[in-house]
């Protein structure tokens, strides 16, 4: 996914034989780079500056100086779901020594590997832990995570997402159960101006059409809710 600020700038370049054409300046990919990219009759072009005049290398090398360079983000994103623990509930119910009720305690462990061809920095990582609850419907956690140190290509990180915790029960006297489970995680990275540069989702098939806008709009409801009950 490619971000970029830079401003297009038109003019008449010369090349090192002294033909002369008329582009725009489009972006760059670091102030070491070789090549740029402009734009002539339409089309984008990747150009190397070596091909321009001594006077036209410099102009651009200053225009690079003074123009953000375009980063290409490319992540690949992993997720592995953890188990840290489990547990028996007790009960005071004169069943409980048949009935089973359980706590499982886990938490995501996502591994973010930079594939883009430059060292990255100052992102902000966000997940939404989608949970399929005891009456059936979904429930979700949210978390955020700053990557302020540089990441340098094919170098991987490792967070750990908030643990969550998974109740079970079933009863010996009746039909009824239910058991708490987590179906998958999205996660998005987003750069320090806090454009969208990587979007990623678990495989599970029930939750391919659950959005981040619905997820955001269930913490909205909840909040609501809160702040009407306080106020009663």
């Amino acid at each position: 996914m490619s971000i970029s600020q830079s401003k297009v700038l038109s003019r008449t370049f010369e090349d090192q034989f002294g033909r002369t054409i008329k582009a725009d300046l489009i972006s760059h990919t670091g102030i070491s780079s070789n090549e740029i990219k402009i734009s002539k009759d339409g089309k984008h072009l990747n150009v190397k500056i070596s091909l321009f005049s001594e006077k036209d290398q410099k102009f651009i090398r200053n225009w690079m100086k003074e123009t953000p360079p375009t980063i290409d983000y490319v992540f690949r994103i992993e997720a592995t779901l953890k188990q840290l623990g489990s547990f028996k509930n007790k009960s005071s119910s004169i069943y409980s020594s048949t009935s089973r009720s359980k706590t499982k305690t886990n938490a995501y462990e996502i591994k973010l590997t930079n594939l883009t061809r430059q060292t990255v920095k100052d992102l902000r990582l966000e997940y939404r832990v989608v949970k399929e609850g005891r009456s059936g419907r979904f429930e979700f956690q949210r978390g955020r995570k700053e990557i302020s140190d540089p990441m340098r290509y094919n170098q991987d990180i490792v967070l750990t997402t908030t643990k969550s915790e998974l109740d079970s029960y079933r009863s010996s006297y009746s039909s009824y159960s239910y058991k708490e489970v987590v179906l998958g995680i999205l996660v998005r990275v987003f750069d320090k101006q806090g454009n969208l540069v990587a979007d990623w989702r678990s495989s599970n098939t029930k939750i391919a059409k659950t959005s981040w806008e619905e997820v955001d709009h269930y913490f909205a409801t909840r909040r609501t809710s809160s702040f009407r009950n306080r106020d009663r």
